[in-house]
């Protein structure tokens, strides 16, 4: 018997601020819609990106949350269960092990490590970059990578290697 209403929740994708803020830093914000269509940030992260207006993300994660594709939810109780991680990160992390197959965008190493121990799928700036070149969204992740560079956002080395790595003959 086929069920024909039958409602299939759409994967969460939930964001700490760092990946929020590299994309905007290189120009490329419009990626995380065109990878996912919509995202759930926590009020925690939220308030870090949009802290003040000059920040690289500010604006774009407030047009992106005007539009509708960025929602806000508020930080779960179990954040505090990750006493050892910045609130972004441990609020976004309870917030996706809420959600089975959930997948989680984040730098930081420790709040990786938490995630993947939770079962969580996890990508980074250069992983998001990575996905959205061979996604067919962007033809090199060496520009994007040098004006991220330039602008002083760091990538982890190993990160950075594997994405560029992709793009050798």
């Amino acid at each position: 018997m086929l069920l024909h209403n039958a409602h299939v929740e759409p994967r969460l994708v939930a964001s700490d601020s760092s990946p929020l803020i590299g994309l905007a830093t290189a120009g490329a914000f419009e990626l995380l819609r065109q990878l996912f269509g919509t995202l759930k940030i926590t009020r925690i992260v939220k308030d870090e990106v949009t802290a003040r207006d000059a920040l690289p993300g500010a604006r774009e994660l407030t047009a992106a949350m005007r539009e509708g594709w960025i929602r806000v939810a508020p930080a779960p109780p179990e954040t505090w269960q990750f006493p050892e991680l910045d609130a972004g990160e441990a609020s976004t992390i309870a917030l996706a092990a809420k959600r089975v197959g959930a997948l989680v965008l984040m730098d930081d190493a420790l709040g990786r490590e938490h995630a993947m121990a939770l079962g969580l799928e996890v990508l980074d700036v250069a992983g998001l970059l990575l996905a959205a070149k061979r996604a067919g969204l962007i033809d090199a992740i060496e520009p994007l990578v040098a004006r991220l560079t330039r602008r002083g956002f760091t990538l982890p080395e190993a990160a950075l290697r594997a994405a560029l790595a992709s793009e050798a003959p």
